[in-house]
């Protein structure tokens, strides 16, 4: 088996699926009022409509922390906390998403043992 999706949950899925156009530059593959589907690679988020919202922090590798951070601070995110060194051997970046998801952008800095 392999991984193909995570359900997370919204209180707002307009606002939430026009942040990730917005921001992250991605649209839904499939849409309706409860849900959207918006693939990453191999990985989907379903977003799903609800009353409550997840909190869980959604990681993008990245090439480059710092240019990928301008990237998407130019197209209207919210810095959580700017690229830094991290003592496990990334370079990452946090940014707020919609409800109350974090984004995280983590670069390799060096192979782990």
């Amino acid at each position: 088996m392999t991984g193909s999706h995570v359900h997370l949950r919204v209180t707002d899925l307009r606002a939430a699926v026009q942040w990730l156009d917005d921001v992250w530059q991605v649209r839904p593959s499939f849409e309706n009022e409860r849900m959207a589907s918006v693939p990453f690679g191999p990985i989907a988020i379903i977003l799903d409509a609800s009353e409550t919202d997840t909190h869980a922090t959604v990681g993008f590798d990245s090439d480059d922390c710092d240019a990928d951070f301008r990237s998407v601070m130019s197209r209207g995110a919210v810095a959580l906390e700017p690229p830094s060194d991290r003592p496990w051997g990334v370079r990452a970046a946090y940014i707020q998403g919609p409800g109350a998801l974090t984004f995280q952008i983590e670069q390799q800095l060096r192979r782990l043992p």
